[in-house]
């Protein structure tokens, strides 16, 4: 049997109808994990009209019992996108990588550059209390040195943006080389 997510991989990711698709999917189970918490936690639980006017109806719910519920999604989510960041970065993927896989794009409120985009997306908002009292960091670990990396995004080349790398770590030596080669190509 062929599922949902069977069909959306079968088209391209890039695509409109790949994102649509994935999109209806996530709504599906979001609302479904929301359902399945409120249940749980001893919610009131109706049945609901699967849309205005419709005879048919589904279980779901109740409205206030969901808004509570939510938040905990919304926050489990980032926490999850956090940790695919982290390990995306671990995995030698750069900001740009992350941002494309996001599906961000540059010019809107997270940055100027896709890679900007995902490095906000990732460590926060500039303009938070926060940033500007301490800046703006995201930590991984290096798996060529083991080195704690306090990465300060994509902005001055990675020698300076990835902070504590150790000072032989040929993970770095590599992306600085392939930053430098980058450069000489495009002057």
């Amino acid at each position: 049997m062929t599922t949902q997510a069977d069909r959306a991989d079968q088209l391209d990711p890039g695509s409109r109808d790949a994102r649509v698709r994935a999109s209806s999917i996530a709504d599906q189970w979001t609302r479904r994990a929301i359902l399945d918490m409120v249940r749980e936690s001893g919610g009131q639980i109706s049945e609901r009209p699967i849309y205005q006017g419709s005879s048919v109806s589904r279980p779901d719910a109740e409205p206030m019992a969901a808004l509570g519920t939510i938040r905990y999604v919304e926050a489990a989510a980032r926490h999850n996108a956090r940790r695919y960041i982290r390990d995306a970065r671990e995995a030698g993927h750069g900001w740009h990588g992350i941002g494309a896989a996001l599906g961000l794009t540059g010019g809107t409120g997270y940055g100027e550059t896709v890679a900007e985009a995902a490095y906000t997306y990732a460590a926060g908002d500039l303009d938070s209390a926060y940033a500007r009292s301490y800046g703006r960091s995201f930590t991984w670990t290096c798996p060529s040195c083991d080195g704690t990396i306090h990465d300060r995004g994509p902005y001055s080349g990675p020698e300076n943006d990835e902070e504590d790398h150790a000072r032989d770590c040929p993970r770095l030596a590599a992306v600085v080389a392939a930053f430098d080669a980058q450069w000489e190509a495009e002057a």
